[in-house]
């Protein structure tokens, strides 16, 4: 009987005690949010590759210097030095452009070649008095031209604003006429010269963008002899200032896309 009593006494505490601990407040643990996943951040760096259309205007002057040649032909001892007149053209153009974009924060440099097939042509009447009244008219055409530049821009996201500036060269054919013959002297040759631009690119998927530009080309005043072509025609000189101006709109494609990841 005692060691019945003991057993139950026992059992009963043993009970007693798991009671109390389930009574116990359980500490919960402490939710921690996960880390934010890093962004993917638009990038301009990277080679690409385009294509472009527009139009483009031509001014070319044309003066009559005292060459050792113009004083052979006759034109010194009939008046020159003297202005010879001027003209104007505009057409279409279509080209394309390749590159390269490296940006760092908002800021990106760049290189950019470009080429384009064109075909500005122009005459007018040459206004010295001898060769107007012989019916004289210069011609000249454009049929290509180019830049190679650097560009530098400022990018909000997938919308970049930028600058350029660099070397052009343009391929021209120079000409006289009169009335029968339509060619007398002709040279044909490519100039030289430098260039500035502005314009604005948007990103509309990562590897595409599209692109509105207006570039200024200058060739200076340069010295050029036409040759014979016709006989009875010597040889002339003319002193042809020249500058270009285009707007265009391209498409770019960026190889090997990859965006920047952002870190927090």
């Amino acid at each position: 009987m005692k060691a019945f009593f003991l057993g139950t006494l026992a059992l009963a505490a043993l009970i007693g005690t798991s009671a109390m601990a389930a009574d116990l407040p359980v500490k919960t643990p402490v939710y921690k949010a996960p880390p934010p996943a890093a962004a993917a951040v638009f990038s301009w760096t990277g080679f690409y590759i385009g294509i472009h259309g527009g139009g483009d205007w031509i001014d070319n002057d044309w003066f009559l210097p005292a060459s050792s040649a113009n004083v052979t032909n006759g034109c010194v001892a009939l008046g020159c030095p003297a202005a010879a007149g001027s003209h104007s053209a505009s057409n279409w153009l279509a080209g394309g452009q390749v590159g390269f974009n490296y940006q760092t924060g908002w800021w990106v440099w760049g290189v950019e070649a470009q080429a384009s097939w064109t075909k500005l042509e122009g005459a007018n009447v040459n206004v010295n008095p001898f060769f107007a009244a012989l019916g004289v008219l210069n011609h000249s055409k454009t049929d290509s031209l180019g830049t190679i530049a650097g560009r530098l821009g400022v990018a909000w996201g997938q919308t970049l604003l930028y600058a350029k500036g660099g070397g052009a060269w343009a391929h021209d054919t120079f000409w006289t006429s009169t009335p029968g013959i339509p060619i007398g002297q002709s040279l044909t040759e490519t100039r030289w010269g430098w260039m500035v631009g502005v314009g604005a690119e948007y990103a509309f998927l990562d590897s595409w963008s599209v692109k509105i530009e207006y570039d200024y080309m200058d060739f200076g005043r340069r010295r050029e002899t036409l040759a014979t072509v016709t006989p009875g025609f010597l040889p002339v000189d003319y002193d042809i200032r020249q500058t270009i101006q285009l707007v265009k709109v391209g498409l770019n494609y960026r190889f090997g896309y990859t965006p920047v990841i952002a870190k927090y």
